[in-house]
């Protein structure tokens, strides 16, 4: 059975305080970037059409970090049908 190394302290807080990014700007990401993908890594932001790219992008430029991928929904989206 192999041994599981521990997850790196630093590897965790950048993961939280990513999530939180994407939280605080989440609106301003509606209005700008609807309907397109947001990769966030470190705090820094990489915005298009497809995940994939923007995603390896984002592990290059940050290797010890997993990226959020969030999909930016638009406005339409949010709209209940009842």
């Amino acid at each position: 059975m192999p041994i599981r190394k521990p997850a790196r302290r630093r590897e965790t807080v950048a993961l939280r305080t990513d999530e939180e990014w994407g939280g605080r700007h989440f609106e301003e990401l509606v209005d700008k970037y609807a309907g397109q993908y947001a990769v966030v890594a470190c705090g820094e932001l990489f915005v298009g059409d497809d995940p994939v790219p923007l995603e390896k992008t984002a592990r290059r430029k940050h290797p010890n970090v997993m990226p959020q991928v969030l999909p930016i929904p638009r406005p339409e989206d949010f709209t209940c049908a009842l």
